[in-house]
């Protein structure tokens, strides 16, 4: 029987060097590839089925073939790498322990599509995940070969993650969507009206399932998971268990077992209430937690598996809160470019909004909110207000006793609960929140400025600090010029 394990990306400790990687896998995936007809690595791609662990479970081979046949011979490689869905870690914690797989996976995408121009983009305050890419690419400079592969630096943005708006990022510019008919496969990087230079865009996690793919072929990674979601699936479980975490499973696993059995189940006794899968589709009630996760599944429930992102809340959890939170961070989120995409989610925020506050609370608030979450989605350039349609009113309908509650009692229930937009995770101790997240402001400034542990510097000033920077790194001089300068000293 064929070793499936193979397959996995998650070793029992992070692999400390390339070496360390080649001598587990045992077989150099990037130079079978480059042995191999491009067309042949591609079938196998499409054969074994690996679908897009980032959204929407795109089937990859298919991505792939958009570009390979694209007429203009200008291509590129992306890696997003800018985790920003609320509940999702897995990624950045791929990153730490297995950054070589992410590489390889990109470079087998080069090789398939005929491009050598590579980008990871990720947020700038992923220090150590930064940290480690850095560090693989350069002890894989020799499997990279004549490939240039950058590590691109952005905000902190939620929208920074959509693939659209992180190729503008990558040339320059703020993480603001293209128009949705310029896609990447369309319209990639440096594009000019006679190139458009199309562009593969996967996340870390399916450029990482390539490699032993390519090495142990597409039947056996088909032997893992489900038909319709094949290999494992990187699980992030927060919220209401007992242990929260990062899990690699087999695809399909039904969701109540990743609850119960895998991150220890609800504890004191309490119930499951409804579980999030991030902020991007419908709630998952109770009775659908034998769905299995995978995405043909989840869809059939009227949610979906995205990032396998899930978040559970027991039966503390007031919900008018919870749609609270959500429809506060989409609103603040929305980048304002689709006029009613921040006009319907502000009607729906401020709304829910009223709901606590005796002053404001009137029987309009709850009609007000759902016509502004459902108006949202009218010619939008991404899917954040089709996010905001879907995740509120399922929320409120699906809970109309505890607003209508609300309504009659708006000065109980008034504790915030925080968006779950994870910041890191140590095991044993679980996942810390972004603590900056609810002052920021929907014209993405913060209440109060956060003071940021790493500021990104044009090289020109840079090389100039570094020439006046003794013992200290230029990011703690410019951490020190901050602190000063709103001190008033």
């Amino acid at each position: 029987m064929a070793d499936t394990r193979q397959h996995w990306l998650i070793p029992d400790a992070p692999y400390e060097s390339y070496a360390a990687y080649q001598s587990h896998t045992g077989h150099d995936a990037v130079a079978k590839a480059h042995n191999l007809d491009p067309d042949a690595v591609l079938d196998e791609i499409h054969a074994s089925g690996l679908r897009g662990r980032g959204g929407a479970g795109f089937p990859t081979g298919t991505k792939w073939a958009s570009v390979k046949n694209h007429p203009c011979d200008i291509r590129y490689i992306v890696c997003n790498a800018a985790e920003g869905e609320p509940g999702t870690f897995k990624d950045r914690w791929l990153l730490r322990h297995n950054p070589y797989a992410v590489i390889e996976g990109m470079l087998i995408a080069g090789r398939v599509v005929g491009s050598r121009r590579l980008y990871i983009a990720i947020k700038h305050s992923f220090h150590e995940e930064i940290a480690r890419l850095n560090r693989a690419i350069e002890q894989m400079r020799d499997s990279i070969g004549d490939c240039s592969i950058e590590v691109v630096e952005g905000p902190e943005e939620y929208l920074f993650g959509e693939e659209k708006a992180l190729l503008e990022v990558i040339e320059g510019n703020e993480p603001l969507p293209r128009e949705a008919h310029y896609p990447p496969y369309e319209r990639g990087l440096f594009a000019s009206p006679g190139s458009p230079n199309p562009a593969v865009v996967n996340n870390a996690e399916t450029f990482a399932h390539v490699p032993s793919i390519v090495r142990a072929g597409a039947a056996s990674f088909r032997m893992q998971g489900t038909a319709d979601t094949p290999g494992t699936v990187l699980y992030t479980i927060s919220g209401d268990v007992a242990r929260p975490g990062i899990y690699e499973r087999e695809a399909g696993i039904p969701l109540r077992e990743l609850i119960d059995d895998v991150a220890g189940g609800v504890p004191d006794g309490r119930k499951v209430k409804v579980v999030l899968s991030g902020v991007a589709a419908k709630p998952i009630t109770p009775d659908k937690l034998d769905t299995r996760t995978d995405f043909g599944s989840m869809h059939l429930i009227g949610s979906g598996l995205g990032s396998a992102g899930f978040v559970v809340y027991d039966d503390r959890t007031w919900i008018p809160s919870l749609a609270r939170a959500v429809a506060r961070f989409l609103f603040v989120e929305s980048c304002n470019q689709c006029s009613a995409c921040k006009s319907g989610l502000r009607t729906a925020s401020q709304a829910i909004d009223e709901l606590f506050d005796p002053a404001t609370a009137t029987t309009d608030d709850y009609p007000r909110a759902l016509y502004g979450a459902r108006a949202a989605p009218q010619g939008n350039r991404c899917y954040l207000p089709v996010q905001g349609s879907v995740v509120i009113p399922s929320l409120m309908t699906g809970f109309a006793s505890e607003f209508e509650h609300q309504l009659a009692n708006p000065t109980e229930h008034g504790d915030p609960i925080p968006i779950p937009k994870l910041e890191d995770f140590v095991p044993g101790r679980g996942f810390a929140l972004d603590e900056h997240q609810a002052a920021k402001t929907p014209d993405w400034t913060y209440e109060t400025a956060p003071i940021p542990e790493s500021v990104r510097v044009p090289p020109d000033l840079a090389a100039r600090l570094a020439e006046r920077a003794g013992d200290r790194s230029v990011d703690e001089l410019v951490r020190l010029a901050l602190e000063l300068w709103l001190d008033g000293s």
